[in-house]
């Protein structure tokens, strides 16, 4: 999920620990990404960071210097991308589930973040893709 990220270049001025510390931390997040750490129902920053192994003050840090979003929303970009990926994978597969397993359990709330995301509702979005292939 590297286009979600700014790309990080070193600046004069960081320490070796700050440079450790941000290698540290992007190197949980990466892996935390590829098990898709995202789809887990994680309702706060501290759960999640926790889940992903770092403390949250540096996660938003890392976050919001990355992917200029806060974690939370970060992560939503990455449970919708996967939701679209699951929408062309899996076209018999309802709407509700696709949002269960990207880790968004209301239906409501899944079309709601989906539709912010995208601009329109994941059925609209699914049924123009199909219609293309």
């Amino acid at each position: 999920m590297k286009i979600l990220f700014r790309k990080w270049k070193w600046r004069p001025g960081f320490s070796e620990e700050q440079l450790r510390l941000h290698q540290r931390v992007e190197d949980a997040v990466n892996r935390w990404v590829e098990q898709k750490g995202y789809t887990k129902p994680l309702p706060s920053l501290e759960s999640l960071a926790a889940d992903i192994g770092v403390p949250p003050d540096q996660l938003s840090i890392y976050i919001r210097t990355r992917a200029r979003k806060s974690v939370l929303g970060w992560r939503k970009a990455l449970r919708i991308r996967e939701a679209q990926q699951l929408l062309l994978d899996y076209p018999d597969v309802p709407i509700s589930v696709i949002g269960e397993m990207v880790g968004i359990d209301d239906k409501t709330n899944f079309k709601r973040q989906f539709e912010q995301l995208v601009g329109m509702t994941p059925r609209a979005w699914r049924e123009k893709r199909l219609r293309r292939a």
